[in-house]
């Protein structure tokens, strides 16, 4: 029996995670540069991308990913409006941001933070 799945059903890919760092927090945060060349298509020449995200309350954010002109170690890093949405979101090193691809919304990427909580003696990745 083929299952076709429902254009309401979210579907929805992990592009990449990462457990925020000082530098993350407190001045830019390090994006990981096999996900920017999978996912992001600098224009030649060009060093930096403004691209949006959409957090679980509806908000978009608008973010600069930056690479140093040295193509064999790109480093990228995003800067314009990260800062804004750290404070916004309380985030604090230790924290797990998730950036996600939602397939049925036409390819509109979404970010998703947790905070890692004991709870009972177990420890949770807990939704912020």
């Amino acid at each position: 029996m083929h299952m076709q799945s429902s254009e309401s059903e979210p579907v929805m890919k992990e592009l990449c995670s990462k457990i925020l760092t000082t530098t993350d927090v407190g001045v830019r945060f390090s994006f990981p540069t096999a996900t920017m060349r999978e996912h992001f298509k600098l224009l030649e020449g060009s060093h930096s991308l403004d691209f949006q995200v959409r957090d679980k309350y509806g908000e978009v954010w608008t973010f600069r990913l930056y690479t140093r002109k040295n193509d064999g170690h790109p480093k990228p890093v995003l800067t314009k409006g990260w800062p804004g949405f750290v404070k916004r979101m309380g985030l604090k090193v230790g924290d797990k941001v998730i950036f996600v691809v939602h397939g049925n919304h036409n390819g509109q990427l979404g970010i998703q933070v947790k905070r890692n909580i004991k709870l009972l003696g177990y420890e949770h990745w807990a939704d912020l």
